[in-house]
């Protein structure tokens, strides 16, 4: 059975190899952007369902197991996406400083052997505070990573202890896949012996 990974995040492809040693990468083309109604569930949700229909267009794979992936940083019912430039990444993190946020992570899953066919979706929300910032701080960690590609201009894994204080929760929905969250999954569709037994 073959493995799809319909993601663009070399994040998402780290954290997958701790459960499968083979399995291919698809970049889904689709558009992140929230609707003026939509709420945070809701979008992310959205976006992790509209990645899995643009790879399930793609391929012809039969058996196979395709799993895609949304996360979201929000405060204030705001989505904070991947800053636009270095000023907007100043601005996601003052907005973050002191304060307490959600990572939201949504994952669907679409299992196809021959006439078995389950699709299934769940999320994830894990509890993030942030240590009290100031300019210097801000400046040091941006000049330290790579934080364009990044939802709310942040990576947990990338000298995280220079700005987060607590991580309440799944770290790796912080980091971007939820692994507890998609194992749950995989025994909810009652799928996991085909994998790990």
């Amino acid at each position: 059975m073959i493995i799809i990974l319909g993601s663009s995040s070399p994040r998402r492809k780290e954290l997958l190899k701790i459960l499968f040693n083979d399995f291919t990468v698809i970049h889904p083309n689709v558009e992140e952007i929230p609707k003026p109604y939509e709420k945070p569930i809701e979008f992310v949700l959205r976006a992790s369902y509209d990645k899995l229909k643009d790879i399930r267009t793609k391929i012809a794979y039969n058996p196979s197991l395709i799993i895609t992936c949304d996360t979201i940083v929000t405060i204030d019912n705001e989505i904070l996406g991947k800053p636009a430039d270095y000023n907007h990444a100043c601005y996601m993190l003052w907005k973050l400083s002191g304060r307490t946020h959600q990572v939201i992570s949504a994952i669907h899953v679409l299992f196809n052997n021959k006439n078995d066919y389950r699709e299934y979706s769940d999320y994830e929300i894990t509890n993030v505070t942030f240590k009290k910032l100031n300019d210097e701080t801000i400046t040091k960690y941006l000049t330290t990573i790579d934080y364009m590609d990044k939802a709310g201009a942040y990576a947990a894994q990338e000298y995280g202890h220079m700005i987060i204080e607590k991580i309440e929760g799944s770290l790796t929905n912080v980091i971007g896949f939820p692994l507890r969250c998609f194992y749950r999954m995989l025994v909810g569709m009652e799928i996991i012996k085909i994998f790990f037994i």
